[in-house]
């Protein structure tokens, strides 16, 4: 199934022109012809479009034809590789594996500060779109970790992944839940400071094995290690 995207699809029929040229150059979909959209909140619907407008393709006959609703959600907040394109990656992979947000955090270890918010709303939006998933991942600006935690306060169960020896394995700390945040620091880890600052919010310290990962590659892991847990 092809699937395009219309965030505000029940007020408003129109594709954006990103997706207007898909539809209509890319696939050649044509006039009159029935597709599939989602608001990437977890509804899908069918509509009729209605011109062939390359800028801003109408549609007609919009109707809801499944909603699905998660039975819990997982949040990731990480510090981004110091090469962009390895968060681009990551982006991509949590993004077909079902992951509902991430928030990029900058550390005492960090090596990049900045992300492109832009490039990476447009992969997460093709990524949910080739996966045929109903639910778009939330991306959040960089804001420090200091000012993530201040802030933070929950009933999600809480994991802050780091290499201190004696860190049990997140399998033997995993405790079933309707929500879940995760923290993966950087490739030089967390500082020990910022390691307390996170107990103190009631994260718990867990072990993602022996190997040392790479933070993408620790991101995936751990939320696809939640997945599996909860199924």
């Amino acid at each position: 199934m092809q699937l395009f995207y219309l965030p505000d699809i029940t007020n408003k029929a129109i594709l954006s022109k990103d997706e207007s040229f898909h539809c209509l150059k890319v696939l050649r979909c044509k006039k009159d012809q029935l597709i599939h959209l989602t608001d990437g909140k977890g509804n899908l619907f069918s509509a009729i479009i209605d011109d062939e407008n390359l800028e801003a393709c109408s549609l007609r006959k919009v109707k809801k034809i499944l909603s699905k609703k998660s039975k819990y959600k997982i949040h990731l907040v990480v510090a981004p590789p110091k090469r962009f394109e390895k968060s681009e990656w990551m982006i991509e992979k949590i993004s077909e594996i079902g992951v509902d947000k991430v928030t990029f955090i900058y550390t005492q270890h960090s090596e990049r500060r900045k992300i492109k918010l832009d490039r990476l709303e447009k992969i997460s939006i093709a990524s949910m779109k080739q996966s045929n998933s109903l639910k778009k991942l939330k991306i959040e600006e960089i804001i420090s970790l200091q000012s993530f935690l201040r802030n933070y306060n929950t009933n999600d169960e809480k994991y802050i992944a780091h290499m201190d020896e004696g860190n049990e394995l997140l399998k033997k700390s995993f405790k079933k839940n309707e929500n879940f945040t995760i923290l993966i620091g950087p490739e030089g880890d967390f500082s020990s400071n910022e390691i307390t600052d996170a107990h103190k919010k009631k994260f718990k310290s867990i072990s993602l094995g022996k190997n040392t990962l790479k933070t993408e590659t620790a991101s995936i892991i751990a939320c696809y290690s939640i997945i599996q847990l909860m199924s």
